[in-house]
């Protein structure tokens, strides 16, 4: 186990964050040791396959401001280093990250220059000329020629930011981005947020007791956002032309897209997420025109951005031809084809091949490559035509493929694959899907094989995967552990061994683990996964125990007598409740960072599904783990970081309080910092009290 820790899982020097440069003749990429989490820039050229280090971590500990952790924290991004890196248009110019500090590269000479001053949130301009960036909460246009600072707002405060994303939008929205430029490189659009009305949060860590809390600012279920508005400014400042719509109505701004091809557009959506609207804006006047409207009776998802480096929709068609946009307005995703009034001209994605994320748009040849699903665990690329729908398979390899091209390159494409071999790769491919080279990585692979077996459970053939322990003996009967997430936008089952190490590492010592992706969990249709709006907890806790009674009846050596069960976040929610309300098929439990009252977790996330507390007390009294604290019988294990500032660590001491007073035993592990855990002797160290735990219940 410590050995997958250090290398977290075998990905520790993999080439991560590649971009192929707009001549085609290179790849830059992130990369770390294969033992530690400090990230190079890396350029990788095609023609003699040579590999040179642009850019390397300083010596010494990072000291990050306390934005710039919160961003990270949204962005789960715990590696350190040149966490970041942008390229202009022409590639000639390269903005690489390290905390707060800049560095510029010039692509032809190689020559590093760093940028005087501290910045949060930078943008690099399409022509390389200039950054977008924060400070003190203010926006300013850096000139990277001369070094000369514009400022393009004055109001920023404590409380109100320019240029950041709000809470809502980089937690739960997919959109960490707070400032956007123009094609031209002469305008930037930015966010206003004003987070005065929003509740105070104090984080207190108790191993430094002489620092003072830090304040957040956390919109809980029910209680006020941030307030904001976006608006339009020129780099040379000026005022700002501020973008009108009804935010009371439309609260969210989810996504903004802003092309050479088509121009500027707005995704917004209602509070409650039932209702969309994609909006044009004219960037010189700042006026919007609704092009597209859509409304779902549960809730809206955004559009799929688990294919890193997918690109954002709309996409608007050369020659009149209207633009591209992604819904489940039928039974699964789907990629359409709308007229230029944004009527419905055609779906390009059978039911068959339901669309998982958009790719690339090639004008000259008129064709759009996209990824999507043949299966419920495998993903594939295709090409489609628009000029008469046909499908072309470009990638087919078992596994699951997070496809990018850089914008405006068509001629080759980076697959960062986990393969259906347990083996991953980053591989780069031309636009027939042929590979070229494979990107050159360290990453230590474990020497861990994997024994999965994939199949479907239950009367719903919930995806499901077993894994057996490396000296499984037929006959024998073993415990169980079930390995669950169970809960809506994130799905475990894929065809990607090397996604089940850890569990591995626990079935060898004596258990079969189960993973089983039940109601409420995406990637199979629309009333699948919407089946728990009211209730996080009844539909996905039935579905897992059904599964588990589906695959025991097939399989005789998983002993249902011994059953035990963990998960992190929604899955030590989903932990909590199994153990607690199921005590007759869950024996043991250990739930991480469980969110125990939804009362008490974000606006955007908990709406979606609850609606507020104020308009559904009984949805969340339901999904409350209080509501049955009570009746705890088994025993639990729960673990939470003490400065948690996604899932609070109010919600444990409000489940350890509930215990208590009820008179219920319970184990308790606090950890340092966050629902992350840099540290990999930790990181050993806690699967090994999860597995010792288990194993007290299990095989006394």
């Amino acid at each position: 186990m410590l050995d997958l820790a250090k290398t977290r899982n075998g990905t520790l020097g993999l080439p991560t964050r590649s971009e192929v440069t707009p001549d085609g003749h290179s790849v830059l990429f992130l990369r770390s040791g294969p033992f530690d989490t400090r990230l190079h820039l890396f350029r990788y050229d095609l023609p003699d396959h040579s590999l040179h280090e642009l850019a390397a971590p300083e010596a010494g500990p990072e000291h990050l401001s306390v934005e710039e952790k919160a961003r990270r924290e949204r962005a789960r991004q715990s590696m350190s280093g040149i966490t970041d890196y942008q390229m202009s248009e022409d590639g000639g110019t390269i903005l690489a990250s390290q905390g707060g500090r800049l560095i510029r590269i010039a692509a032809d000479d190689g020559r590093v220059s760093s940028v005087d001053g501290n910045w949060i949130a930078p943008r690099l301009s399409p022509d390389g000329q200039t950054i977008a960036a924060v400070r003190d909460n203010d926006l300013y246009a850096v000139n990277l020629v001369t070094g000369a600072e514009t400022r393009l707002t004055t109001t920023g405060t404590e409380t109100l930011t320019n240029g950041l994303a709000e809470f809502a939008a980089a937690e739960e929205l997919e959109r960490p981005d707070g400032a956007w430029w123009s094609p031209d490189s002469q305008t930037v659009l930015f966010e206003e947020a004003d987070s005065g009305n929003v509740e105070k949060h104090y984080i207190t860590n108790p191993e430094t007791p002489q620092a003072a809390p830090v304040e957040f600012r956390y919109p809980r279920a029910g209680t006020p956002n941030a307030r904001t508005r976006f608006g339009l400014t020129s780099i040379k400042g000026g005022d700002v032309r501020w973008i009108g719509w009804d935010h009371e109505a439309w609260p969210y701004m989810a996504r903004a897209v802003w092309r050479k091809n088509g121009g500027l557009f707005l995704v917004l959506l209602n509070r409650e997420q039932t209702q969309e609207q994609v909006l044009s804006v004219d960037p010189a006047t700042s006026k919007t025109t609704l092009l597209l409207a859509e409304s779902d009776k549960a809730w809206l998802n955004l559009d799929p951005r688990d294919a890193g480096g997918s690109h954002a929709l709309p996409v608007v068609l050369n020659g009149q031809q209207g633009f591209l946009w992604a819904s489940e307005r039928g039974k699964t995703w789907q990629l359409e084809h709308h007229a230029a009034d944004g009527s419905l001209k055609r779906v390009l994605t059978p039911n068959t091949l339901p669309y998982v994320a958009f790719n690339d748009y090639d004008a000259d040849s008129n064709s759009v490559v996209v990824t999507v699903r043949p299966n419920r665990i495998d993903n594939e690329v295709v090409r489609i035509s628009l000029a008469d729908g046909k499908i072309t398979p470009l990638i087919t390899e078992p596994g699951i493929h997070n496809v990018h091209f850089t914008n405006g390159t068509h001629r080759l494409l980076v697959d960062a694959f986990a393969a259906a071999d347990g083996t991953r790769r980053t591989l780069l491919r031309d636009a027939k899907g042929k590979i070229l080279a494979s990107l050159p990585g360290i990453a230590q692979p474990p020497h861990l094989p994997v024994h999965v077996q994939f199949t479907t459970a239950g009367e719903r053939q919930l995806d499901a995967a077993i894994i057996r322990p490396e000296h499984f003996q037929k006959g024998h009967h073993y415990p169980v552990v079930l390995s669950v997430y169970g809960g809506p936008g994130v799905k475990l089952v894929h065809d990607t061994p090397s996604s089940f190490l850890e569990d591995q590492c626990l079935a060898n010592q004596g258990y079969v683990v189960v993973t089983l992706d039940g109601r409420g969990t995406p990637g199979r249709d629309h009333d699948f996964e919407r089946t728990i709006k009211g209730s996080l907890i009844d539909a996905p806790l039935q579905d897992q125990i059904d599964g588990l009674q589906g695959l025991g009846k097939t399989y005789p050596e998983l002993d249902l007598s011994r059953v035990g069960v963990y998960g992190w976040s929604f899955g030590g929610y989903f932990t909590s409740m199994a153990t607690i309300r199921r005590p007759d098929v869950f024996k043991v439990g250990v739930a991480g960072a469980p969110p125990v009252d939804f009362a008490d977790y974000d606006t955007a996330y908990t709406e979606r599904y609850l609606n507020t507390p104020q308009n559904d007390p009984e949805g969340y009294r339901k999904s409350n783990v209080l509501t049955y604290a009570d009746g705890l019988k088994r025993p639990l294990l729960v673990m939470h970081g003490l400065t948690d500032d996604n899932v609070y660590f109010e919600n444990t001491m409000k489940l350890t309080q509930a215990l208590l007073k009820a008179g219920k035993p319970y184990d308790l592990l606090l950890l340092p910092g966050t629902h992350m855990l840099p540290d990999p002797l930790l990181r050993a160290r806690v699967s090994q009290r999860r597995a010792e735990f288990l194993g007290d219940a299990l095989k006394p």
